[in-house]
């Protein structure tokens, strides 16, 4: 079956390329959504089918896409992407390398505690969940208070047309145009298994 690219969210933090990825500025005092759908022409970014086509081929399901709002935080649109099978994943950058990732799913995660219940132990590393209208949104910090996650987890929420155009900018328009593959001759689609001299 042909294969379609998928852009992966990373399993680790890698603060360079963050820090020099572009940046969307912070979700915090953009409007939230139009709940009329007036402002689904998406003009700051692109149009429906281009939005679309771009979660499409990194294999995000629009559903399952969400974004909070976090003072002094903006989103390093680069780093957007699928998590897990067809989940949303972004990591948000803030002051002092303070770093803040982001990932939804269809099912929760039994090994973290609910945003509400996060507690101030000072750790270094910090995770919680929330749902959100039947999305699963898992929060992980670095470098960020208790405090600060619980606030994020308050504010998750579903983008306004605009800000889902301007998440997916640096995502590849792929459609449903499939990987051409070498190995796939015309005809039956059947893989060549062509030996080569010596073997």
């Amino acid at each position: 079956m042909p294969r379609r690219v998928r852009a992966t969210l990373p399993s680790v933090v890698l603060l360079t390329a963050l820090l020099t990825a572009p940046v969307l500025t912070s979700c915090a005092g953009l409007r939230a959504a139009d709940p009329t759908g007036a402002d689904d022409a998406r003009t700051g970014g692109g149009s429906t089918a281009d939005v679309d086509a771009r979660l499409a081929g990194a294999g995000v399901a629009r559903d399952l896409v969400r974004v909070t709002d976090v003072d002094g935080f903006t989103v390093a649109t680069q780093s957007v992407g699928v998590s897990g099978d067809d989940g949303f994943g972004a990591f948000l950058v803030g002051p002092d390398g303070a770093q803040l990732l982001l990932r939804t799913s269809r099912a929760a995660d039994p090994t973290v505690v609910a945003c509400d219940d996060l507690t101030d132990d000072g750790a270094d590393t910090l995770r919680c969940g929330v749902e959100h209208e039947g999305v699963h949104v898992t929060l992980e910090g670095d470098g960020v208070d208790a405090a600060t996650l619980r606030a994020a987890g308050a504010a998750v929420r579903v983008p306004s047309g605009r800000e889902l155009a301007a998440l997916v900018v640096d995502l590849p328009d792929l459609g449903d145009q499939p990987v051409e593959r070498g190995d796939l001759p015309p005809g039956d689609g059947a893989p060549r298994n062509d030996v080569g001299e010596g073997g």
